[in-house]
């Protein structure tokens, strides 16, 4: 029979697990924000990992070594490219609304459209103005860049000293538990270094194919949209759609048949990253069954918002991880 102090202790451990949960979920974006940096941190210290195997220097100098590195090849692309990528960017928005209203004159959706627009104007609070709609995007534009900084130079912080905050972690489990929870978070480490390895690949194969297919097409901007495509790519199903929309509606200014050749070439680069890529890459990455990733992804988005659907796919191998005995990364 339980005992009143019983009771009690068993209600007051409940109502600090819901606490928990509820704070959570109120700085949620704050915790996606700690993981994309911990996701930066574990690509730093991979990446500088193989460049200690290498060339056998100090760890510390081999983190130098691979920010610098990045740091020098972004700069190189942005000044061999950057110009280009900037006006087929601008080239890109630009041509976006005549493109709409191109697919709404081609499929007889004007009329269609124009009504929707009235009703969510109407249906939009009476305070709500243009004014409003910019500095909503003006927020949000310096939101995103807030949240990238916090995810660069966290990530960078962690790479740093990544013993310190392990340890840190680690304190918080009882000491008998501490060498299983050290042992699960090297499989953690390791499961997402392996994603975060094939999924670099995917991107940069994806994001070439499509922007030389696009440019062989003559589709314009085609600079700009196979570096959506590659972007969009991190999020597995709907980035590819997403990344499709764009390139269909620039096709559809050039031509129908060209529009038709920009599906088929959208098509056949997800096939071969689908058929050969990915396979090439499973024994690199945790394997994620396709429906599991689907839904994955349709809930963080859903719960979490545009943070969640970035990073849904991270979140799925984190939990994969957790759960199996064992990563089906290779060593």
């Amino acid at each position: 029979m339980l005992t009143d102090r019983t009771v009690a202790r068993i209600v007051a451990i409940a109502c600090a697990v819901v606490a928990l949960f509820a704070a959570a979920w109120v700085i949620s974006d704050v915790l996606l924000l700690v993981f994309a940096a911990i996701l930066v941190a574990v690509g730093l210290h991979g990446a500088a990992s193989a460049v200690v195997r290498y060339t056998g220097c100090p760890p510390k100098a081999a983190l130098v070594i691979v920010c610098l590195s990045v740091a020098g090849l972004l700069g190189a692309v942005f000044y061999l490219f950057g110009n280009i990528i900037s006006a087929q960017v601008t080239e890109l928005f630009h041509r976006l609304p005549s493109a709409w209203q191109t697919f709404q004159d081609e499929f007889h959706l004007r009329g269609m459209m124009d009504d929707l627009m009235r009703r969510a104007e109407a249906s939009a609070p009476s305070g709500a103005t243009v004014l409003s709609a910019v500095r909503g995007v003006t927020a949000n534009v310096a939101n995103a860049l807030l949240g990238v900084f916090l995810v660069v130079v966290g990530g960078l912080y962690f790479a740093v000293q990544p013993h310190m905050y392990r340890d840190g972690l680690l304190s918080l489990f009882p000491e008998e538990r501490r060498a299983d929870a050290s042992a699960r978070l090297d499989d953690v480490a390791e499961a997402l270094r392996c994603f975060l390895k094939a999924q670099l690949i995917a991107m940069v194969v994806v994001g070439l194919l499509s922007g030389i297919g696009l440019a062989f097409l003559g589709i314009p901007a085609a600079l700009a949209l196979g570096l959506f495509a590659g972007l969009a790519e991190f999020v597995p199903m709907v980035g590819p759609v997403m990344a499709a929309i764009p390139a269909l509606l620039l096709a559809l200014t050039v031509g129908l048949d060209q529009t038709l050749y920009t599906l088929i070439l959208f098509v056949v680069v997800q096939q071969v990253e689908s058929n050969f890529i990915s396979p090439m890459l499973q024994q690199e990455m945790v394997s994620l069954p396709a429906a599991v990733t689907l839904f994955a992804v349709v809930a963080f988005g859903t719960l979490l918002g545009p943070i969640g659907l970035l990073l849904a796919t991270p979140l799925t191998v984190l939990v994969f991880a957790l759960a199996r005995p064992k990563s089906h990364c290779a060593r």
